[in-house]
């Protein structure tokens, strides 16, 4: 079993609660990134995960970003700095990349490395009390691990370029208008309403789910007509599926569809539960 320290892993009734664990601000290290590349690993070999929260610890922050000291302890080297944010970005690659749904349960403040990982989460709810800044350009820096390159797709290039050019910080309010966020609830109720979205979101043909995830977030790379090409195939793909059928003879027979996805040989199972031993 794996011991964290800078997170908290929990899994139940199919979803995983991973919470960063460095109250009252949740700031994220070297380690905390590499919690979260194991954590990403464990959930792969998981076929019964089937959506992830993330959230902070205590009620103040969901993460105010780097951790300051840790950083500035780097030095001048050009190598320590590169490790680092190297190791920082292919945690979130791999947070973005995990094939089940991702929620952010945003319940205080987030900042840099906060905004980042909430970007790379596919939902995001926050709490009304939340607070969201892009400001390494405050401190002489600019966002490494993603907010320059993430975060336009999510609320505009202009939005973007006054978050991260400014520095400025945004109500909860204003979050929800630029599209940063979902919904907005209050502070006791954001583990609630993620719950409520990942069980919403456990209600889907699996497959589907999967692939159009998958070409959400490539298509939008890709030009014109190899995003059509990879669009096609995987409407092939899921026309295929035992839940595809399931969703349009339940249409046919008007009632509600009972999806239970693609059934697993019993020598893939038992190799998949090994691997995850």
């Amino acid at each position: 079993m794996v011991e964290f320290q800078d997170i908290i892993f929990k899994k139940e009734d199919g979803i995983v609660t991973i919470t960063i664990n460095r109250p009252p601000m949740n700031p994220m290290r070297y380690r905390t990134y590499a919690e979260f590349h194991k954590a990403a690993d464990i959930i792969n070999a998981d076929p019964d995960v089937r959506v992830v929260i993330f959230t902070g610890a205590g009620d103040r922050a969901f993460s105010a970003g780097g951790d300051v000291k840790a950083f500035y302890e780097l030095g001048d080297s050009v190598d320590n700095v590169r490790e680092y944010v190297n190791n920082a970005s292919l945690a979130l690659r791999k947070i973005k990349d995990l094939e089940v749904p991702t929620i952010a349960a945003v319940n205080g403040i987030a900042m840099g490395g906060g905004i980042e990982l909430m970007c790379v989460c596919d939902f995001r709810i926050a709490s009304e009390k939340a607070i969201f800044s892009q400001a390494e350009i405050n401190i002489g820096l600019i966002p490494g691990t993603g907010g320059t390159i993430e975060l336009p797709y999510i609320v505009g290039w202009a939005k973007a370029k006054e978050m991260v050019m400014l520095g400025r910080q945004y109500s909860a309010k204003e979050a929800l208008e630029m599209g940063l966020v979902m919904k907005v609830v209050p502070p006791d109720k954001v583990m609630e309403e993620a719950k409520t979205l990942a069980k919403e979101l456990m209600q889907k043909p699996r497959t589907a789910l999967k692939l159009a995830k998958h070409m959400l977030n490539t298509g939008i790379n890709l030009d014109l007509m190899s995003a059509r090409r990879m669009e096609i195939e995987f409407f092939n793909l899921t026309y295929m599926t035992k839940d595809a059928k399931e969703g349009l003879k339940s249409i046919i027979e008007k009632r509600k569809p009972e999806y239970k996805g693609e059934e697993l040989v019993p020598s893939i199972k038992e190799g998949m539960e090994f691997k995850r031993s």
